[in-house]
């Protein structure tokens, strides 16, 4: 679990992955050079919004590592009972 104040999506998002490369992944993954990350194509992480792609790119140069971001797509149930 990952306890955080800041309520950018974007900048948690971003500051549990690079926690959680620090103090796991990097002992577990030794010889990795890029992350793939699953998210979710909402909110501030969308694929559409740029903050998160420059954070991202922020954290990755912090990191020494490419990171590589796949969004799933919206789900059609959730879209259409909204509308």
């Amino acid at each position: 679990m990952t306890l955080g104040t800041s309520h950018d999506t974007s900048e948690f998002a971003c500051d549990s992955l690079s926690q959680w490369w620090i103090n796991e992944g990097i002992i577990h993954y030794p010889k990795a050079k890029s992350l793939l990350i699953l998210c979710d194509g909402g909110g501030s992480n969308s694929s559409r919004h740029y903050i998160f792609k420059e954070d991202l790119q922020k954290t990755a140069n912090a990191l020494g590592v490419e990171i590589r971001i796949v969004h799933y797509p919206p789900s059609e149930h959730l879209t259409s009972t909204f509308t």
